[in-house]
């Protein structure tokens, strides 16, 4: 059952450390390149590729590093803008890996030292990293491209500009908008056999409900655009529901992340599952050669739940039917943060026995977050347990979230004076467990496994 509320994000209100988005190039947010990046945005059918042979391309002739290509396109389908039926489009591309590589390490050691984690002397084999620096295309390819105009061409970006979608012409029947026509094609690659299309069709379901959920409030004064908009969502939730249940552990733990982004509970089993997962459940090698990019791996996937569930929080709960503002069930003042019906206290009880958040100041941060956010009774327990963890900001926002929901406690000075001396915050609020627990009503015992 699909529970007809979305959310409408709002401004944080603790320092955090959430990043959704990921940072391995393979997340487009398409509806974000579509708005600001994109004159154009078009599915395409590449007829034919020819190399421009007056562009020098870094070096001196004949040697060049990079290529400078035109692809000759069928028009598909139209997202945003208008075109002919056939269009050109330029684009760059690395000719000789390895001298590219080179070149990089030569020019720009910082970047080459995250871009190219092998030995100096292996330049080579690294062919299926070029499309993450440079975005290609291939004769018979189709795509969903995002250019910019340039005379009588267009122009395709270095990166975030491309996107692997079903080659089949999908019909645009959930509305308009360019939006909703992207919408249209992802629901249709989360039935695709490819994996590469599945997956990033899974990934961007997730921007596409972030997007859709901050249209619906400028869209109750049009009724009938919000009622798309709200059928466009619960159509999102339904596909990344169904793809919970794939056998691949990527796509799968990708549907889980996704739907926290589309306001719909994925509930706690699978979410912890993937916490408490093996690194050896996915062999990072074989990121590139199945998805066309290095970089996806259990723990990055680990620390990408915990951190969308961070900043998906800091949003309004909003009826889809009328658009109003879901409050807290309680009768609490404020408003519901985070997906309803996922039970955020007892899923986190559990995280913070996983080894992995145990070592990761980054996932603590993140859980710690959340817990002060929401400010729930049943979070009490894991506010105090927070106090005893080695990370110095999970420490300060338990004893934030214990003052803000007991009204009591001495104040905060701030971040830097914690940070010096935080013995006061800590026994105080350890003395104070001690008086109350007894009288509150919150379980916490550590529940099994």
């Amino acid at each position: 059952m699909f529970i007809g509320f979305a959310a409408i994000s709002l401004l944080p209100l603790e320092a955090s450390f959430s990043h959704p988005a990921g940072s391995n190039g393979w997340h487009l947010n398409s509806p974000f390149q579509a708005e600001n990046n994109a004159d154009l945005v078009c599915k395409v059918r590449v007829l034919k590729l020819s190399r421009d042979t007056t562009f020098n391309g870094g070096s001196p002739s004949p040697d060049r590093i990079i290529l400078r290509m035109i692809a000759k396109a069928e028009v598909i389908s139209l997202i945003k803008g208008q075109c002919p039926d056939k269009i050109d489009i330029e684009f760059y591309y690395p000719k000789q890996i390895s001298k590219f590589v080179s070149t990089v390490r030569r020019k720009y050691p910082r970047i080459a030292a995250f871009a190219f984690p092998y030995p100096k002397a292996s330049n080579t084999g690294l062919t299926h990293l070029s499309w993450e620096f440079y975005a290609k295309l291939s004769k018979g390819e189709v795509a969903l491209v995002f250019l910019k105009k340039s005379g009588d061409h267009y122009k395709l970006g270095r990166i975030w500009s491309k996107a692997r979608v079903q080659p089949k012409k999908v019909p645009y029947n959930l509305g308009q908008t360019p939006n909703l026509r992207l919408l249209a094609e992802f629901l249709a690659g989360c039935e695709s056999d490819n994996e590469m299309v599945k997956l990033q069709a899974v990934e961007e379901l997730g921007y596409l409900g972030l997007a859709m959920i901050e249209d619906l409030r400028p869209a109750k004064s049009d009724k009938e655009l919000f009622k798309k908009i709200a059928s466009g969502l619960i159509a999102a939730k339904h596909a990344l529901a169904k793809v919970r249940s794939s056998k691949d552990p990527v796509i799968s733990n990708a549907a889980f992340i996704s739907s926290f982004q589309a306001d719909d509970s994925p509930g706690i089993k699978g979410p912890l599952k993937l916490l408490r997962a093996e690194p050896a459940l996915f062999d990072p090698n074989d990121s590139a050669k199945k998805y066309g990019i290095r970089g996806f791996s259990i723990p990055a996937l680990q620390l990408r739940l915990l951190e969308t569930m961070d900043a998906t929080t800091r949003r309004a709960v909003v009826d889809l039917k009328d658009g109003s503002v879901i409050r807290p069930p309680d009768g609490r003042s404020g408003i519901y943060r985070g997906v309803r019906d996922f039970d955020y206290s007892r899923f986190y009880r559990l995280a913070l026995d996983c080894p992995v958040v145990k070592n990761s100041p980054k996932m603590s941060s993140a859980i710690a977050n959340v817990i002060w956010i929401r400010c729930e009774k049943s979070s009490i327990p894991e506010m105090v347990r927070l106090l005893d963890n080695s990370n110095t900001y999970a420490r300060f926002v338990a004893v934030g979230a214990l003052t803000k929901y007991t009204g009591q406690g001495p104040i905060r000075h701030g971040w830097e004076e914690f940070e010096k001396d935080d013995r006061q915050y800590i026994e105080y609020w350890k003395n104070w467990w001690q008086q109350n627990k007894q009288q509150s009503d919150v379980q916490v015992e550590r529940e099994e496994r």
